[in-house]
């Protein structure tokens, strides 16, 4: 007999994960108000959340209480029932007398029947029925941490775009800000008569395009946080602003990983594979189950009657009925199928059927697994690699921009040049934006998609206690 699994394991797990952090460190043990109706988001507070009000996870554990439910009802089956019937009437009879003439009895009846029965063999299909329940119970286990696993991972990632976008704002206003003070310029040197009318008029239409890109990543912004509020469980209309430790300290000892690499026994902890193993055993029990019908049953009944009737004018209701009426049976009932319209040899073809598919589903997960891992990894040393990439390209863009800059301002580039440069160092401050937080995001993934929770744990805990 199985062991039920701890439905609560990832959410003690997730409890305790957030509450690596310590007191004081950034974040707090309940939602910090600043502004009067806003929230102070930290990503630990967010996790919890979640946990708490998502609805598709409290969906998930109303299926396990239903397994459980189905549970108890499989090892009711194996005890006794006990009933008791009692039924009374009032008899209206016409009969003939000595004599020949009608006489008109009306009489009161009154009966009881306490009864009780119990299967001593059905070909152990209850048995197969009891372990299938019981192996469907821990599949139900295993796909609830993993509802739970899923739901931490979209919440983390939703938290880490929401904090890209915040931070894109930044580069974007950024970028504005330098469109208008080049602006500044161009039309103090358009109207000293050392530039064309033409910079000037090109100059207000790339600071026209900056406004644009601002405005597009607030929008992205609020959208993302929309995301993450509805993720969580919470109704869009809450105002919330996100806090966060600095990223350095993580992305330092992200960037010192060392490649990843394809292990055979890599998923062996995921949740999902082991529930869709657990699915392959009930279905096993299930076909057991259904190959039961083959076999006879034996059944043991037993039952203490009695009755009283009014006719009987000698004695009354209680000695009739505990004394003179009482009898008990018991016996055995032997039932042995000998054609049943080939109802059971049906069944235990679908049970196979469905066995096979749980096996080619369990297959399909597997490779699945494979491939979401395998790309993780893929995406995760991709992303160390960005990280050097755009801090290189930043620096350089930057250094190149300030040159073209003071070539302008003296005569010797022209104002392609200057916007092409700013161009250039405006996109590479977006994509070093996005590899910060999408290195976080791929680490994430990878302990994701390996069901690696202690991974997930040390990860967030560098992040939040940085050193």
């Amino acid at each position: 007999m199985l062991l039920p699994l701890n439905v609560r394991f990832v959410l003690i797990l997730a409890l305790l994960l957030i509450g690596l952090v310590p007191p004081g460190v950034g974040l707090a043990q309940e939602p910090v108000v600043g502004q009067p109706g806003e929230l102070q988001l930290s990503l630990r507070q967010a996790l919890r959340i979640a946990l708490e009000k998502n609805p598709g996870l409290q969906q998930s554990a109303n299926q396990v209480e239903t397994s459980a439910i189905n549970v108890a009802q499989r090892r009711a089956d194996f005890a006794p029932d006990l009933s008791l019937t009692l039924s009374g009437a009032e008899r209206f009879d016409k009969a003939l007398d000595s004599v020949g003439g009608s006489d008109s009895r009306d009489y009161e009846t009154v009966s009881g029947s306490l009864g009780s029965s119990v299967n001593l063999f059905n070909g152990f299909g209850d048995v197969a029925a009891l372990r299938g329940a019981e192996w469907e119970l821990a599949g139900q286990h295993d796909t609830f941490t993993r509802e739970e696993q899923t739901l931490i991972f979209s919440t983390v990632s939703a938290f880490l775009q929401s904090l890209s976008d915040r931070e894109l704002i930044r580069v974007r206003a950024e970028n504005l800000e330098g469109n208008r003070r080049q602006l500044e310029q161009i039309e103090a040197l358009y109207r000293a008569g050392n530039r064309p009318v033409s910079d000037f008029y090109q100059q207000q239409a790339e600071t026209s395009s900056a406004e644009l890109d601002l405005l597009i990543a607030e929008r992205n912004y609020a959208v993302s946080q929309l995301q993450l509020l509805q993720t969580i469980g919470l109704a869009p209309t809450t105002a919330a602003t996100l806090t966060a430790p600095p990223l350095e300290s993580l992305e330092t000892a992200l960037v010192a990983r060392p490649p990843e690499t394809m292990q055979s026994d890599v998923l062996a902890q995921r949740a999902d594979l082991l529930a869709g193993e657990k699915q392959l055993e009930a279905t096993r029990e299930q076909l057991s189950e259904a190959q039961a019908g083959y076999w006879p049953a034996l059944n043991l009944a037993t039952s203490l009657d009695s009755d009283y009737s009014s006719l009987y004018k000698r004695s009354g209701f209680s000695d009739q009925f505990l004394d003179d009426n009482p009898s008990a049976t018991i016996g055995l009932t032997l039932s042995v199928p000998i054609f049943d319209r080939q109802q059971t040899r049906n069944q235990v073809a679908q049970a196979r059927i469905r066995q096979s598919n749980a096996r080619l589903s369990l297959l399909q997960q597997q490779l699945q697994a494979e491939t979401e891992l395998g790309q993780a990894q893929q995406d995760f040393g991709t992303a160390q690699k960005l990280i050097g990439v755009t801090e290189a390209r930043l620096t350089a863009s930057r250094q190149a921009l300030a040159a073209v800059e003071e070539r302008y301002r003296v005569g010797a580039a022209t104002l392609v040049e200057l916007t092409q440069a700013r161009a250039l160092f405006v996109q590479a401050g977006y994509d070093r934006v996005k590899a910060r937080y999408g290195l976080i995001k791929q680490g994430a993934a990878v302990a994701y998609y390996q069901g690696n929770w202690e991974r997930m744990q040390t990860l967030l805990a560098q992040w939040e206690t940085p050193q």
